[in-house]
């Protein structure tokens, strides 16, 4: 088996590789831009799997994001359709594919990467951990709180992207979690039948995009509104964007928000879903939780060299022995001292250590990811800790009070 960079000549068998993979999950622009893409890259670069005699057997598709962790803009490598030729699966192949993808991505310098798992338990063998959860609420239209006003929404108009796509980039800079790449947001974006804007003395403030969908009803007349993306800077734009919901009564079932905000149901006047998949007869479902991208360090010093802040200003000075088993990446299959002192982590040499953080890859990325917090870690004793009394100072050190917040799929 070889594995290396798709050529252009190969179009054909990475098209039937990738339908075969993903059979109603293939949009028909991904097919149409393949052979653009093989020449000169957007959205990324195709990996290749071969045989012995020079047939595609697998393939996936390296991508170059930048990610807000912790405040901060980092180079990540994004994997996405990873598919095994069906006359090969179980040979390994997806899994070396994996291993090969990330240690590109280790030698053009980036410290982490992530990818959306099909098998969230096979992707955290190879060291991905748990990051962004996505809610799906349904309410009825007349249940979503209406404040009177919708008078800056207007659908967006061509000349509008740039200052959206900008409106989203700024958005990222300063939200945790979020993800960025010049190709994908404009696609997720502006491929969406209808794009809504909010502008508020001139200045976009928010924006959101929807499609219809159908329901099982006997008349054309009734769909469910998904509002697939929903980005504001303040509640005065939500306010607008939830009257414009509520207002969609005559001919909106359902209107489907998906959110990373956990707690937005409290902007409805009742939450209930409509599936009724009510708990114990009368416990009844307000919404569905979902999984987003896992999220892997590639490099763990080169990961603590960038991120050498603390998320709160430490309450003493102490040194951490992180022991970190990693069984796909060698080289992170090791030992290294912390030294935290007032707002700053430091790698560290030749110092004893104060206390010892044990864990594995996947688990310390969600961790500083904060996708998860510390205490539950240590209470399922997935990591364990020398001393608990540094519980907290090692929260503070290298974990993050925020839950990761993204839209983009890939």
């Amino acid at each position: 088996m070889e594995i290396r960079f798709v050529r252009p000549e190969e179009e054909k068998q990475l098209a039937r590789n990738v339908v075969t993979g993903f059979p109603s999950k293939t949009p028909e622009a991904l097919l149409h831009n393949m052979a653009g893409e093989l020449q000169e890259p957007e959205e990324g670069r195709y990996l290749g799997c071969f045989d012995e005699k020079g047939n595609l057997v697998g393939s996936s598709l390296l991508m170059d994001f930048q990610v807000n962790v912790r405040g901060k803009m980092m180079e990540m490598g994004g994997t996405a359709y990873v598919s095994t030729n069906f006359l090969h699966k179980k040979e390994h192949i997806a899994k070396n594919l994996i291993r090969v993808g990330l240690g590109v991505f280790a030698k053009t310098g980036r410290t982490v990467a992530a990818l959306h798992p099909f098998n969230p338990a096979f992707y955290h063998k190879m060291g991905f951990g748990y990051c962004n959860e996505t809610m799906m609420y349904s309410p009825k239209p007349q249940y979503i709180r209406s404040y009177g006003d919708k008078s800056g929404l207007s659908y967006a108009r061509p000349e509008e992207e740039e200052e959206i796509l900008e409106f989203y980039r700024k958005h990222a800079q300063k939200t945790h979690g979020a993800t960025s790449h010049p190709f994908m947001d404009r696609q997720r974006i502006f491929g969406m039948p209808y794009v809504v804007v909010c502008r508020r003395e001139g200045k976009i403030t928010g924006y959101l995009t929807f499609e219809f969908v159908e329901v099982d009803h006997y008349t054309d007349m009734y769909h469910d509104m998904a509002v697939r993306e929903l980005v504001c800077e303040d509640m005065e734009t939500m306010k607008q964007f939830l009257t414009f919901f509520a207002s969609q009564t005559d001919q909106i079932e359902r209107v489907r928000i998906y959110t990373y905000e956990e707690d937005f149901h409290m902007l409805f006047t009742n939450p209930d879903s409509g599936e009724n998949r009510a708990y114990d007869g009368a416990i009844q479902e307000i919404g569905r939780k979902s999984m987003g991208y896992m999220f892997r360090i590639l490099d763990l010093k080169g990961y603590f060299a960038l991120q050498n802040h603390c998320q709160y200003s430490a309450r003493r000075e102490f040194t951490m022995k992180l022991q970190v088993e990693d069984d796909f990446m060698d080289e992170n299959n090791t030992d290294i001292l912390l030294h935290v002192k007032e707002d700053k982590v430091l790698l560290t040499k030749d110092r004893e250590a104060d206390v010892t953080l044990k864990t594995n890859i996947a688990d310390l990325s969600s961790f500083v990811m904060g996708a998860i917090p510390f205490s539950s870690f240590i209470w399922t004793q997935r990591m364990e800790i020398s001393d608990s009394s540094y519980l907290q100072d090692i929260e503070n050190a290298i974990g993050w009070h925020e839950k990761p917040k993204n839209y983009t799929y890939f």
